[in-house]
């Protein structure tokens, strides 16, 4: 009976990494979503609507820098 809970715990412990590890990439993923697709409208404005070029460019530029910005600082935000 000894083993046996032994071998639960190390098992609760493999998954606890694992959860873990799932979890940190998954944040990880969705802290780089923001400003990607902040971005991607951009680059579709730009294509999109030819007399909008300066401001799909600044559009692009300003929320991937916010984006960027506001999650290095408040990284829990």
């Amino acid at each position: 009976m000894e083993r046996l809970l032994f071998l639960w715990d190390e098992l609760d412990d493999w998954t606890g990494i694992g959860r873990h590890l799932a979890l940190s990439a998954a944040s990880e993923l969705a802290v780089l979503a923001g400003p990607l697709l902040s971005a991607g409208s951009a680059v579709a404005v730009w294509f999109m609507v030819p007399q909008a070029h300066v401001n799909a460019a600044l559009l692009g530029l300003t929320a991937t820098f916010w984006g960027s910005y506001r999650k290095r600082v408040y990284p829990h935000a």
